[in-house]
């Protein structure tokens, strides 16, 4: 059983019917009129968009910095980089890989039409403000390319809410999925 707009109702009709739920992520929201926040850029970091040659690299990133994540796939770069690009809604030029000295490719953004899709930052890169500024490099690129808002979803069990929160997003929901008990 899936919900895209969880309510506490929901969730006491779900327990009981004997669901339990395994899944359940923060739809977030960011309004691009008012402008895009400010995030500055580790020192060095030099970025790369998407295409079909640095597809690769994004998928490395990818791996690394999710591998150890509950409920990782393990896809394939074949798989993962098809699942990406061939949404009709993926926007390479909002998709953004970013390297930095002594560490080379160490996070990403990928980005489709209205929605942050997915931020990735390597652990060894992680409290830096990588994150924070490749967020807002793909905002900037939306809102350049006539955006209004810009919506993401993000596991209720991933510390990135913070990061979210303080760059504008609003929460605007909750998605869950139940399984019987």
């Amino acid at each position: 059983m899936e919900t895209e707009s969880l309510t506490r109702a929901a969730e006491d009709l779900f327990a009981a019917h004997g669901l339990r739920q395994v899944f359940a992520e923060d739809v977030m929201r960011i309004d691009l009129a008012r402008g895009v926040p400010d995030a500055p850029w580790p020192a060095g970091a030099q970025l790369a968009s998407w295409s079909a040659v640095s597809a690769g690299r994004f998928h490395r990133v990818y791996a690394a910095a999710f591998r150890d994540r509950p409920g990782f796939p393990g896809w394939t770069a074949d798989r993962w980089i098809a699942d990406v690009s061939e949404d009709d809604d993926f926007r390479p030029q909002w998709s953004v890989l970013a390297g930095l000295p002594g560490l080379g490719d160490a996070g990403f953004v990928t980005a489709a039409l209205d929605w942050i899709v997915q931020v990735g930052v390597v652990p060894a890169a992680r409290g830096r403000g990588l994150g924070a500024a490749l967020v807002v490099e793909a905002l900037r690129r939306m809102r350049a390319d006539g955006a209004t808002h810009a919506w993401l979803d993000v596991n209720v069990d991933n510390p990135a809410v913070r990061l979210y929160r303080r760059l504008g997003f609003e929460h605007r929901g909750r998605r869950a999925r139940y399984r019987p008990s």
